[in-house]
């Protein structure tokens, strides 16, 4: 049978609209390569433009094909090829989305036995589908088989009310985290275009709607204005954040991050250097020996100063490696609480934890994320308040949350917390703004999170989120043989 003539877009802004759906989604897959999330929203995407392109192939490139060569594709070829890449477009689109979906709401996470089984079974209704309605026959079921398109409407739908759902749900869970507004965008990007194609294109077949049969082109614009609303977002502080942040968006991120760390060790040395040089000109002119020996305890200690950031600059940014093993939780508290007690005495600390509570973990980086926690508490709280740390254990996930009765965080520096080089305090005595950042890093070197809370005036909740699996809850023997 001749191909229909093509109404609706011509079949260069078909092109074009395919162009733009590649160019965005490629965009997002050069963002992070190494980055799940980006790579499940790039398949998904190139899936979704197959929607467009078999528009283009067989309206337009294929009637100049058979006229122009014969030889190589006729009608019958032609509406195979078509078939085929509607077929794909139909039953695996959605799948595709979904399994971005699960990713985006942490399922990997939460419930990683699972999880695997999750994203096969994510295709197994489409291979179904395929086997229902072959993919070399979907343009005839299209044509004279009524019931095609509110099977395929009803099938499309249910995975989008479930991948909307997914991520609807995430964001209300995630809603008072720094990265919120990042997710926020990520939702708008998918479930916009993604609803629009179900109502436009499938449900409108589904009811014989003839007049809004193209009505699915308008996802056009919508697309074109998505690539602009990405791009603007990337600029002004970044899109596609969470287990994905500003180092995969903005490509002078890492340039502003440089030249923050540049100024604060300028300002570190700065202080120091100029105690030293204080000190050697007065060595030069004192007789002294208890001035010389006080000038010279003087330097001793910038230097030492000097030597313990730059140690601690380079220990918090290089690539952290783990080596997990099986922790009791109470003792690795102890451990980093005992000294701080003696450090700062007007300080009460409070623990509430299991005694039998194992967290399999690398021992030494997260007793320096304690460490940073408990630190920046006793100073938030000026040495004299309660430090309130509490270990709750759940289905999935270990919570170990550490309170304060501090001043709290100013609500406009809470989106920069995690941020390398950003802090509220002074860098003259020590602090350069890395200690979150790393605390940040190990937590998703766990395949955890961190996550903070905060008033002004009301104190300040850290919560560190690790995955907890059933065989790493207690057991009183190892407990006590550790």
């Amino acid at each position: 049978m001749p191909i229909e003539p093509q109404s609706g877009l011509p079949g260069e802004l078909l092109l074009l609209f395919t162009v733009i759906i590649w160019m965005l989604f490629i965009i997002i897959r050069l963002g992070n390569p190494q980055n799940v999330l980006n790579r499940w929203c790039f398949i998904s995407g190139m899936i979704f433009s197959i929607g467009v392109l078999k528009e283009y192939l067989y309206f337009t490139l294929f009637p100049w094909l058979s006229q122009a060569f014969p030889s190589l594709l006729d009608e019958s070829g032609a509406m195979v090829v078509y078939s085929v890449l509607t077929g794909f477009f139909y039953y695996f689109s959605m799948p595709c989305a979904l399994i971005f979906s699960l990713y985006f709401s942490r399922i990997n996470i939460i419930f990683p036995k699972i999880f695997s089984w999750l994203k096969v079974a994510a295709f197994i209704p489409g291979l179904l589908m395929g086997f229902l309605f072959p993919y070399s026959k979907t343009r005839y079921f299209q044509l004279h088989f009524r019931p095609f398109f509110p099977i395929v409407t009803i099938y499309n739908a249910v995975y989008g009310l479930i991948l909307t759902y997914l991520i609807l749900h995430t964001l209300y869970k995630e809603r008072k985290e720094p990265y919120y507004p990042q997710k926020k965008r990520v939702a708008i990007l998918v479930l916009l275009p993604i609803w629009y194609w179900i109502i436009s294109a499938l449900l409108v077949h589904s009811l014989i709607l003839t007049h809004l049969f193209k009505a699915w082109q308008g996802n056009f614009l919508i697309l074109l204005v998505l690539l602009v609303y990405f791009l603007s977002a990337a600029f002004r502080g970044g899109i596609m954040g969470t287990r994905f942040r500003h180092e995969i968006f903005d490509w002078d991120k890492d340039g502003q991050m440089m030249g923050q760390g540049a100024r604060c060790i300028r300002h570190l040395c700065k202080n120091e250097l100029s105690k030293i040089n204080w000190c050697a000109k007065n060595l030069a002119s004192s007789v002294s020996p208890e001035e010389n020996a006080s000038y010279a305890d003087i330097i001793f200690r910038s230097t030492e100063h000097l030597k313990n950031c730059m140690e601690k600059m380079q220990y918090y940014s290089q690539e952290i490696r783990l080596e997990k093993m099986s922790c009791p939780i109470l003792p690795l508290l102890h451990a980093c609480t005992d000294e701080f007690s003696h450090l700062y005495p007007g300080i009460s600390i409070e623990i509430e934890c299991n005694p039998e509570i194992i967290l399999l973990c690398d021992k030494e980086a997260v007793q320096e994320v304690f460490n940073n926690l408990i630190s920046n508490a006793a100073e938030a709280m000026n040495h004299s308040g309660t430090l309130s740390i509490k270990v709750i254990p759940g289905r999935r996930l270990l919570e170990l949350s550490f309170s304060d009765t501090g001043k709290g965080i100013p609500p406009e520096f809470l989106p920069r917390l995690f941020e390398p080089y950003s802090t509220t305090k002074p860098t003259s005595n020590g602090h350069m703004g890395l200690g979150l950042f790393f605390c940040q890093k190990v937590m998703k070197k766990h395949g955890g999170r961190i996550a903070v809370n905060s008033r002004m005036e009301a104190g300040t909740v850290f919560s560190l989120f690790f995955p907890w699996k059933s065989e790493q809850k207690t057991k009183k023997a190892i407990f006590q043989k550790n």
